[in-house]
């Protein structure tokens, strides 16, 4: 899989029902370093990115931190396990570029004739990233998550901080560092 799926509102909404929609969207602006949840809130929203990137991140006890997920322009994401067991949040999303979002409330999303075709849409992505990078995390090493990454969203390797890469792949910086020198170097051998 390259990139993800964008998500078409034309799929599921026909143009009273788009009206609707437009008609309870919160838009937000975020600074970078912001915060749109935190882990412990109720984050009852389907947001939509229209300019910028996030990451959802996860901090231990210990001040160490893995990054869940990215999301960036076109991307839509819920919070699932809150949305599913009504418990609060168990990571954080924060901006990390300045960010134009779309928030759309899912108690007013719910009662849309749409929201089922919808809601199945998000599923189906969120399942195809997670499948993926499940069975990667299990069978791949850290070079080939990180090569994995490279191919499948090859905008963000210029746009997200090494560690947070890192983070992300479940490596630590020093490593990435190791594995983009021997990558280098077998590329200009």
């Amino acid at each position: 899989m390259t990139d993800r799926p964008p998500f078409v509102w034309e799929r599921v909404a026909d143009e009273q029902e788009a009206e609707r929609l437009l008609s309870f969207v919160r838009s937000l602006t975020l600074p970078p370093r912001t915060c749109l949840w935190h882990a412990g809130d109720s984050p009852a929203l389907l947001v939509r990115v229209e300019e910028g990137l996030l990451r959802a991140k996860v901090v231990l006890a210990d001040g160490r931190e893995y990054i869940k997920e990215f999301y960036w322009e076109g991307d839509e994401f819920i919070d699932f396990h809150h949305l599913l067991s009504g418990e609060p949040a168990r990571y954080s999303v924060e901006a990390l570029e300045p960010c134009r979002l779309q928030l759309l409330p899912l108690a007013d999303l719910r009662r849309l004739p749409c929201w089922p075709a919808w809601y199945h849409h998000l599923l189906e992505v969120q399942l195809r990233i997670k499948e993926e990078k499940e069975l990667l995390l299990l069978t791949g090493g850290p070079e080939a998550r990180y090569q994995h990454f490279l191919r499948s969203f090859p905008a963000l390797d210029a746009r997200v901080p090494d560690h947070q890469i890192a983070a992300y792949l479940g490596i630590t910086p020093i490593s990435l560092s190791r594995i983009r020198r021997r990558l280098k170097t077998r590329d200009q051998g």
